[in-house]
């Protein structure tokens, strides 16, 4: 194997993936019936921990937890260790380790074990091996994550990838690999002869790797193993090594929206999860998946029951699209998340329920709470609830349905604690500050994932460093708009500057950037 010198001579990129904190294991495995480990105290095991900034977010944010990392790369758990030392964390460590050679009698067992970016780039003895090795970390309830290349959806991205991997065969150096690939890939989307079919996936491919670094590219693209699964060969193998599947970490890769009334109905009269899936990937055309699944001998319900939210925790950035909402009966509100997605509701205490979620955003709250609150402000606007136990099941019903088929309602298990002030001397925390030296994004104190969208935005976090009042904070990122060559609509933003930096505070507060 090359693994080992490949990943040393050119480290993968520093990356985490909400979709593998233990929440939103814990969220799901509770949904579909089981009983997961608290995730503000569990263990978690991530197998190809690359340099660890993954796990690092997660230790951060829930501190009595424990967790531990192991790679194959030398420099990658150098970084790691560095990086953990770096912030303070006493409750992360990692270990260079071949998986192949790993077993729970150095390890003990876990609550969570993931793998992200592992299982369709490695031979197939190290996948057998990897398989076999979550069925004994796994504790009795515990949740395992594998994502994999998918078909039908890999087809096109494999043929562009073998294309890649015949012109650049010969070149050895990482960084000349992929230069080089890409500037093949855009002279032949650009040249083909072809205007049809093979012309469109070399542009998509083209535009697919704009926002990727050369590591992802090398590793991943250009890697000579990339082993796609359809979704019932994977679930096989799930259950060849005494495991079966529980979700999609993401709910909403589950969902059926944007899918035709004729798909939707089709689906639809599939009582098996498994087939179910695997017809759901043929009609959306999946490329990658990001499964959950544990021990073959738990019960898993096929289906969530609405009955579970007593037991979950809510949130949602959805609020009303107007200034004053009507909650009562039969009138339609419209309500609209921070990323445009929207809809209309006439149920008032669904109604209610979401605009008080949109209020507090980002922070959840417990179902039982959010009852309360939502009657309380149809109290306040003299809305009567004639039938309160007809009106709580649409409301059940209703989030189960946004929350399974899209982003715009979270829901929780476990919620860390966030600062939510602006205070005299605004503070980015030390996790956001450390996760800003190397990715273009950070995580929240919430679990949120910020892109960070542009120059100015950067600047800003970069500024909120605890030393500037607001007005200090407003004269610096304002000299760097007016004196940086490359920031677009400069006389836009620089009109606009103290409304946007006065809206830009508050909302690093409300998702748990700051620290106090």
């Amino acid at each position: 194997m090359t693994t080992e010198f490949s990943y040393d001579r050119l480290p993968y990129p520093s990356k985490f993936f909400i979709q593998t904190f233990p929440d939103r294991f814990a969220t799901n495995a509770t949904l579909f019936g089981m009983e997961p480990a608290s995730p503000s105290t569990c263990r978690v095991m991530e197998l190809g921990c690359g340099n660890g900034s993954n796990l690092i977010a997660q230790a951060y944010l829930m501190p009595e937890a424990s967790f531990v990392g192991v790679d194959l790369s030398a420099v990658h758990i150098e970084d790691a260790n560095a990086a953990a030392a770096e912030l303070g964390l006493s409750n992360v460590e990692f270990y260079q380790k071949d998986v192949t050679e790993m077993s729970a009698a150095d390890s003990g067992t876990f609550d969570y074990v993931t793998a992200h970016g592992l299982f369709s780039w490695v031979p197939q003895f190290v996948r057998d091996k990897v398989l076999a090795l979550f069925r004994e970390l796994l504790n009795e309830n515990g949740v395992g994550y594998i994502s994999y290349s998918a078909f039908p959806g890999a087809y096109q991205r494999q043929m562009a990838q073998q294309i890649l991997r015949l012109h650049t065969d010969g070149i050895t150096d990482p960084d000349e690999k992929v230069e080089s690939a890409l500037s093949f890939l855009e002279f032949l989307a650009e040249n083909t002869s072809d205007g049809g079919i093979y012309r469109a996936i070399l542009m998509q491919e083209v535009a697919r790797h704009e926002t990727h670094e050369a590591g992802d590219i090398f590793h991943d693209d250009l890697s000579d193993v990339n082993q796609a699964y359809y979704f019932q060969e994977f679930a096989e193998l799930l259950n060849q090594a005494g495991l079966q599947f529980v979700s999609e970490a993401e709910l909403h890769a589950m969902g059926t929206n944007g899918l035709s009334p004729e798909a939707q109905a089709f689906l639809a009269d599939i009582e098996d999860p498994i087939d179910r899936e695997q017809y759901l990937d043929l009609l959306r055309g999946r490329v990658f998946r990001q499964t959950l699944f544990c021990r073959k001998e738990l019960s898993i319900a096929s289906a969530p029951d609405p009955a579970i939210f007593d037991k979950l925790l809510l949130a949602s950035s959805l609020t009303p699209t107007s200034e004053d909402p009507d909650l009562g009966p039969g009138t339609i509100e419209g309500f609209v998340s921070n990323n445009n997605l929207g809809m209309q509701i006439d149920q008032p205490l669904t109604k209610a329920a979401i605009a008080h979620l949109g209020s507090i955003w980002a922070k959840a709250i417990p179902f039982p709470e959010l009852l309360r609150a939502a009657y309380d402000r149809l109290a306040d606007k003299d809305v009567t609830v004639d039938d309160p136990e007809h009106q709580e099941k649409i409301l059940r019903a209703i989030v189960l349905q946004v929350a399974m088929g899209s982003t715009m309602i979270a829901l929780h298990v476990h919620q860390p604690d966030g600062f939510t002030e602006v205070t005299a001397k605004p503070k980015v925390n030390r996790l956001a500050r450390w996760q800003m030296q190397n990715a273009s994004n950070i995580s929240t104190t919430f679990g949120l994932d910020m892109q960070i969208q542009d120059d100015v935005s950067r600047r800003l976090l970069e500024l909120l460093d605890g030393s500037r009042t607001r007005d200090e904070t407003f004269d610096e990122i304002d000299r760097f708009v007016r004196s940086a060559d490359d920031v677009e609509g400069r006389a836009q933003i620089l009109e606009t500057l103290p409304e946007w930096l006065d809206e830009s505070l508050l909302n690093l507060a409300k998702i748990g950037v700051f620290e106090a």
